[in-house]
Order: C-alpha cells, then structure tokens, then sequence
C-alpha cells in the first residue's frame, strides 16, 4: 500500500470553544497514537478531504508530518457530526513498516461470471469488506478477486480467494463471498373481466348499502366521546 503524504501541525490542549473555533478556521483536531505519549495534532481539512477522494480505499496509509518529525501511520477514526457532517476528529495510529497491522479492506469482483454472461442468472457480492492481517508495504488498496468461472447454483467462499503474498484474510473460510442464482421467475396472473366487474359489483352494492342507512346514521364526530 502507497503512503500518501499528508503535513499535520502540533496542537495544544484547548477547551472545548477554543476546539470549535478551529474547525470555523478549516482545520480538524486529532490525535497521533503510537508508542509513546499521544500527541495532539490538527489538520486542514480541505487538505485531508482531497486526500480522502484520491484514496481507493477507506483504509489510508500516511507519511504524516508533524513539524519536523515523519511518521508512517494509519488513519484509525474519524469522527463526524450526525447533521453537519462536518468532521469533529481524527484519530492517527502510527505503525512500524515491519509491524503487521489489521485494517479492512473492499473485495472488488473482476469479470463476469459465466451462469450471468450464458445462463442469465443473478450474481450476489455477500461480502464487500474484509479484515486482513500484514505489514504496511504488503497491504494492497484492495482485494480483486476473478468471477468469471462461476456458473449458476456456485459460490466462491473465502478460502478460494486469492491474496498478495504476506497478508492473511480473517474471515471463516467457509464465508461466501460471491455466488450466482437461478434468475428469478416472475408468473404475472392476470385478472378475467368477469373477476374485476365482480369486484366492482360488490363495492357499489357496498356503498348502495352504507347510502341506505341515510338519516338513522349519526356522523362520527358526534357519536365520537
């Protein structure tokens, strides 16, 4: 997985009117875990929402600068508010390049499979994401696995998937990732003449009886408590 190089600047410990007045600057608050003392960070986050639509993948790989240090970390939390949307907090972990890390990763489905392109059946992604195990450098933007040999009535589980060497999937290999089904059969009844006037008969002799009832009925609102 590529680093993507992103400039963070030191914060200081602010109340929480002091916080709200940074993000009214463009910058978002956050904190870089690793193995020391967390430290307070902000970013831009015009800066940062670039380099969220340039990645592939919600997993995202950093060269994070924080002043005069570099740091290979992980974007592990962001925070964003219910309504606004705007983002409240980012959390940072750093990581080791030799360290393996668990991030989750998108399964991205490549070709058409077979019972689709010659038999008409549907295709079914059961998994979209999965967690997966290795150290920063092995770790692909995504999983790409190769449809194009399921027929109708096959699924492809995860044990069949094929990943990078050095990463490990965990997930139970028994999960299905993708099948292909029969393609559905919808039997359209249509109704007879003689059925839609019956019907039509009953409701007018439904309201010829209601009609009947004429002044002995009292309107709802005045038999209502």
């Amino acid at each position: 997985m590529k680093a993507i190089e992103l400039e963070a600047k030191p914060r200081e410990a602010r109340k929480r009117n002091q916080v709200k007045a940074l993000r009214s600057e463009g910058a978002v608050p956050g904190v870089l875990y690793g193995s020391g003392e967390p430290s307070k960070v902000q970013v831009d986050d015009r800066e940062f929402t670039q380099l969220l639509k340039n990645a592939s993948s919600e997993t995202v790989l950093l060269d994070l600068t924080v002043g005069d240090q570099k740091h290979l970390a992980l974007v592990q939390e962001v925070q964003i508010h219910p309504l606004s949307r705007q983002r409240l907090h980012i959390d940072f972990r750093e990581v080791k390049p030799d360290q393996a890390v668990v991030v989750t990763l998108p399964i991205i489905t490549e070709g058409e499979p077979i019972g689709v392109k010659t038999g008409g059946g549907n295709m079914d992604q059961v998994l979209r994401f999965v967690k997966v195990k290795g150290t920063p450098a092995a770790l692909p933007e995504e999983l790409i696995v190769n449809v194009e040999h399921l027929d109708i009535g096959h699924t492809l589980h995860v044990s069949e998937m094929e990943t990078p060497e050095g990463i490990e999937v965990l997930a139970n290999e028994g999960n299905p990732v993708v099948s292909v089904a029969k393609p559905r059969v919808v039997v359209e009844t249509a109704a007879t003449e003689d059925g839609e006037e019956g019907a039509e008969g009953e409701a007018a002799e439904g309201e010829g009886a209601a009609e009947g009832t004429g002044g002995d009925a009292k309107p709802a609102e005045e038999g209502a408590d």
